[in-house]
C-alpha cells in the first residue's frame, strides 16, 4: 500500500481508496449537530415561556373576575338551627350536602374540615335546617 496523496490511499495499479482529510470530522459533526439541536430547543422552550410578570398579571385579572356559582354563606347560628347527622359507609360530604340542599363548601366551612374532606364512618356533622 502506498500513499499517492493526503486522502487517497493506493490499493493497486486501477485502484484507490478516498480516506477523509480529517480523520476525526464524523466527532466533530455530531457535537456540532448536537449543539445545533440542543440551542434550537432552547430557543424554542424560551420563547414559548411566558415572563412572569405576565402569569402575575393574569393572575390578578382572574381573581378580580372570579366568581364561585352557587356560593352560600354558611348560617350562623343566629340565623338557623343545626341538626346533626352521622356518617354511614359510603358517604361523601358530596353525597351529604345533596341529601340536605347545601353546598359540600358550605358542609365543610361549617364542620371546619379541610383538604381532602375525607368523613369516617360514626363521625357527626353538623347541618343546617333548612325549615
Amino acid at each position: 500500500m502506498i500513499l499517492s496523496s493526503r486522502n487517497k490511499i493506493r490499493l493497486s495499479k486501477t485502484l484507490h481508496a478516498q480516506t477523509t482529510p480529517y480523520p476525526r470530522m464524523n466527532v466533530w459533526m455530531r457535537r456540532a449537530v448536537f449543539v445545533l439541536i440542543l440551542s434550537a430547543v432552547t430557543g424554542v422552550y424560551l420563547a414559548a415561556k411566558p415572563s412572569t410578570d405576565s402569569i402575575q398579571r393574569s393572575n390578578q385579572e382572574l381573581d378580580k373576575t372570579k366568581e364561585i356559582l352557587g356560593e352560600q354563606q354558611p348560617p350562623t347560628s343566629n340565623q338557623a338551627e343545626l341538626e346533626t347527622y352521622i356518617v354511614k359507609k359510603g358517604d361523601t360530604l358530596f353525597n351529604v350536602s345533596q341529601k340536605y340542599d347545601i353546598s359540600w363548601q358550605t358542609l365543610a366551612q361549617i364542620n371546619n374540615l379541610s383538604e381532602p374532606y375525607l368523613l369516617k364512618i360514626g363521625q357527626t356533622l353538623k347541618i343546617p335546617d333548612n325549615k
